[in-house]
């Protein structure tokens, strides 16, 4: 976890930008969540939410298709 810039602290609360947010891959939806001393800030959808796991992925096209298909027993 990298501390960043983009957001702003006032007397009326947290403040986080649009470009923040767009930089971390969260759509115009989303959902904040608190935990202990931390707060989360996840996007509701799971397109947004999956988004780059294939990307980054050491595994080609061709893996992947074979893994399907031992999965489904074909």
């Amino acid at each position: 976890m990298n501390a960043v810039k983009g957001y702003e602290m006032t007397k009326k609360g947290l403040s986080i930008s649009h470009n923040l947010l767009e930089s971390a891959g969260l759509g115009d939806e989303v959902e904040v969540f608190t935990r202990d001393h931390t707060i989360i800030v996840k996007s509701k959808s799971m397109t947004d939410r999956v988004r780059g796991i294939v990307k980054k992925s050491p595994l080609t096209v061709e893996n992947l298709d074979e893994l399907y298909h031992t999965s489904k027993g074909v």
